[in-house]
């Protein structure tokens, strides 16, 4: 029975890492939309992992942890990077092309992306209250859209819409894999450290240029990677040692709601009977992820 009562704390202790996580990882988008008016999406993604791995290491140095520079020859690492580094330019290009709402509505398919990911790798295997919270998700994104994609928004934007949440899939399952034999802020600060050094290999590569660029457009990039990439994250990753990677992600299927409102400060959003519905039904996904118990095997 105590051991029951433990769990139980402790799944709701990582349910409430995640609400709070989304809270902050849901103005990120509002914040590049505005820093991509003199950023390119490979400089913003530099910037972006440039400034959040920073912000990890004076946490880490704050609290007195260890670096082990000898980690970055493990293959895990790089592809966590990787995956990060890929889903930061796509969502970049995403969001110069469109609306944060339509991408944060599209970014719903990340929910099936990290379900099957995490059958297939981390074999988590989940219950029939999830399943239920899962089509809950989907029917409530559909139901928030509310029409807001058209056939006039850009077909590249779209693409990069649905492939940057499969990136970010697999970046979080990579994680999952890493946090359970170390600390989540060293992680995260692998996570930006090596997508920041692939981003500006790739950026060299391809020629990129880092000039004009306007010190607001900076401002609102170091905000997105303050809330985002930094705190966001990290209460991200260590939720993910109380919960498994699919309940985590339930939880973040809210995310709509929160973008919604945040843009509506910056963009005409009408409220409709179809977005309430929506909102309900993503919320009660989220209360039964709370509240039902993780099979383990």
């Amino acid at each position: 029975m105590n051991n029951t009562k433990s769990f139980s704390r402790m799944q709701l202790w990582g349910v409430e890492l995640n609400l709070i996580s989304l809270l902050f990882s849901s103005i990120s988008p509002v914040l590049n939309k505005f820093s991509l008016t003199s950023l390119s999406p490979v400089v913003g993604g530099i910037f972006t992992s440039v400034f959040a791995a920073f912000f990890v290491l004076v946490t880490i140095l704050i609290t007195h942890r260890r670096i082990s520079w000898h980690s970055f020859a493990n293959p895990w690492l790089w592809l966590l990077g990787g995956t990060n580094a890929v889903g930061i330019i796509l969502q970049y290009v995403a969001l110069s092309l469109l609306s944060p709402i339509t991408v944060t509505l599209i970014a719903r398919m990340y929910l099936v992306y990290v379900f099957l990911l995490s059958y297939i790798f981390l074999r988590e295997k989940i219950e029939g209250m999830d399943y239920l919270a899962i089509v809950l998700c989907i029917i409530g994104s559909f139901l928030i859209s509310g029409g807001r994609l058209q056939l006039s928004d850009n077909g590249w934007g779209l693409l990069c819409a649905f492939v940057y949440p499969l990136m970010y899939a697999a970046n979080n399952i990579t994680a999952k894999h890493l946090v359970t034999d170390a600390y989540p802020n060293n992680v995260l600060f692998y996570n930006h450290t090596t997508s920041a050094i692939l981003l500006l290999v790739f950026a060299l590569a391809t020629r990129t240029s880092f000039s004009n660029i306007s010190g607001q457009a900076v401002a609102f990039n170091f905000g997105g990677a303050f809330f985002n990439g930094f705190i966001s994250l990290l209460l991200f990753y260590t939720s993910l040692k109380f919960i498994s990677a699919g309940k985590a992600n339930i939880v973040r299927a809210i995310g709509p709601v929160i973008v919604i409102i945040y843009s509506a400060f910056f963009f005409p959003v009408q409220v409709t009977p179809s977005l309430i519905a929506g909102a309900v039904l993503v919320l009660a996904a989220s209360v039964i992820v709370t509240f039902t118990k993780t099979i383990h095997r």
